[in-house]
């Protein structure tokens, strides 16, 4: 789990796919861990269709991964939980990696909008191809 926990806080955008009765939708976000990266903090708008869906359906699924042309190369992690709004107190958490954010008029601005939500993982899959091809780590949280 050390590992994936460090891969976790070395990156900082995932994927998020979430699904209702009548659409699909991904979308990819900034993210801090939180809970000794058993959660990851996000910022969304509640009316985007990845929320709306959650809504609906807060099971869904995401993805962090390195970029590469060589699949021995492919490193990355395949994640399952569910999505709910965050406690107001790790708003902390969000701006301590992302301290530029209340600066940014414009980002500031934009955090009107939105609010923040905790992607709550239950299961998690790391591939790791350069350790050999088709190399997995999981675990169920």
């Amino acid at each position: 789990m050390k590992s994936i926990q460090k891969f976790i806080k070395m990156h900082n955008t995932m994927t998020i796919a979430t699904a209702s009765k009548k659409s699909a939708s991904a979308a990819a976000v900034f993210y801090t861990p939180i809970k000794e990266s058993k959660s990851l903090l996000f910022v969304s708008n509640e009316k985007s269709e990845h929320i709306m869906n959650c809504k609906e359906n807060s099971h869904c699924a995401a993805t962090i991964q390195e970029d590469g042309l060589d699949w021995s190369a492919i490193k990355g992690l395949q994640i399952k939980g569910k999505i709910d709004l965050a406690n107001e107190k790790y708003w902390t958490n969000y701006f301590g990696k992302y301290p530029y954010i209340k600066s940014d008029k414009v980002l500031s601005e934009a955090l009107e909008k939105v609010k923040l939500y905790e992607f709550k993982i239950k299961w998690v899959r790391m591939i790791d191809n350069s350790k050999g091809f088709g190399n997995r780590e999981e675990y169920n949280l």
